[in-house]
């Protein structure tokens, strides 16, 4: 493992942080995480590195004095913190210089860039990272690894950098669902399973008009019919107006920014990058009318999306519509994730083989709020079905 991690960091720039702790020294704590090796993305403390957002501002930031919750669970677990991984100024939407391992020309996603870079290249098992639009899952599918967002609440958010605390979620990117799985129950240990016995289970993609790629299209397609061999599949159009949501999670999203970040703006301004400085400003000059109606909007989405699905028990859909675009400033295509980040259930995305440009692809899984482990247990067995990916290669 430390030979991997040490080949592949020049070219894919996953870590700001790595452990004094050898990668390769087993884990000497019993656990059910034992011997595993994780990444943690930069907003997330951990004791003894410094937590920098990916921020100048926070460039001379100490060592955090303790972990955050979840990653004092996973230690106590077994696992092993190998570094802190490459994250989005603040995980908003500023571009890294993390690199897909996959395609070194192509973006990783973001904010959990560096996340998904690790675990895609293979140099660690998993990787904590975090959703507040669709920064987790994005990565996820972008470098070919198992992407899982809990419910909202799921897992404890002590000890991690705010964004927008309406939506920011800790999730977990790892090379399977079997390990997705195991770390799940390390951190939420109370979650319970839902009834496995024939699920209804729904496919359908948003309608709106992004222009969807046709190898998506048959990766979609092929897991529909794998999922067919387990239970039935009704196809539908999500119900949803795209548009809005999108438009009142961004007030609310940059409203919140402001709210836990507006010092920066009167202090390091001329430090921050353009995107995550631009987010701060739409914040502070929202006036508080345009903010309630758009947190009313968000409310009534949620609730009619969840009595529209009443009688379905899992979705099968697309994360994005194609696979990572090449680096040209930006972190990807999210307007797809946003409103299930806002409807709060969880999310699992599973590679599904490769598109004709050789990236990875990706089929997603959705439950209602509180069935995260039905739907882990689902999207396992999903797994079994979905063609190989074959391991990105170090470039000579």
């Amino acid at each position: 493992m430390t030979s991997a991690l040490y080949a592949w960091e020049p070219y894919i720039h996953a870590f700001v942080e790595l452990s004094d702790v050898p990668v390769a020294k087993p884990s000497i704590r019993p656990g059910p995480l034992a011997g595993l090796t994780v990444g943690v993305k930069d907003i997330i403390d951990v004791a003894g590195l410094p937590t920098r957002n990916g921020s100048a501002v926070c460039a001379d930031a100490m060592p955090a004095e303790h972990d955050a919750v979840v990653v004092e669970r996973l230690r106590a677990a077994g696992a092993q913190i190998v570094g802190k991984t490459t994250t989005t100024e603040f995980a908003f939407t500023d571009p890294t210089q993390c690199r897909n391992p996959h395609d070194l020309s192509r973006s990783p996603g973001g904010s959990s860039s560096g996340s998904g870079a690790a675990v895609g290249a293979g140099v660690v098992d998993i990787a904590l990272g975090t959703q507040t639009a669709g920064s987790l899952i994005r990565p996820a599918a972008y470098c070919g690894a198992v992407g899982f967002k809990p419910s909202a609440g799921l897992f404890p958010m002590g000890g991690v950098t705010p964004l927008a605390r309406s939506f920011d979620t800790v999730g977990i990117i790892a090379r399977d669902v079997s390990l997705g799985q195991r770390v799940a129950r390390v951190l939420a240990p109370a979650a319970t399973m839902g009834a496995l016995n024939a699920p209804k289970v729904a496919c359908g993609l948003w309608d709106t008009k992004a222009e969807v790629s046709p190898d998506w299209l048959q990766a979609l397609d092929d897991a529909r019919g794998a999922l067919g061999t387990l239970s039935g599949v009704t196809e539908i159009v999500l119900p949803a107006d795209v548009g809005s949501v999108v438009s009142a999670h961004r007030c609310v999203m940059c409203a919140e920014a402001f709210a836990a970040h507006h010092a920066l703006l009167d202090d390091n301004a001329q430090m921050l990058k353009p995107n995550f400085r631009a987010g701060l400003e739409a914040g502070r000059d929202l006036d508080k009318t345009t903010l309630a109606e758009a947190r009313t909007l968000l409310t009534g989405a949620r609730t009619a999306f969840w009595d529209a699905m009443r009688g379905t028990d899992l979705i099968l859909t697309l994360p994005v519509p194609d696979g990572a675009p090449l680096i040209d400033g930006t972190t990807g295509f999210q307007d797809w994730l946003t409103p299930w980040t806002v409807f709060g259930g969880p999310l699992v995305c599973l590679p599904w083989g490769i598109d004709t440009l050789l990236r990875p692809r990706s089929v997603m899984l959705a439950a209602h709020p509180g069935q995260d482990l039905f739907l882990l247990e689902m999207a396992a067995r999903l797994e079994h079905h979905a063609p190989r990916l074959s391991a990105p290669r170090l470039p000579r």
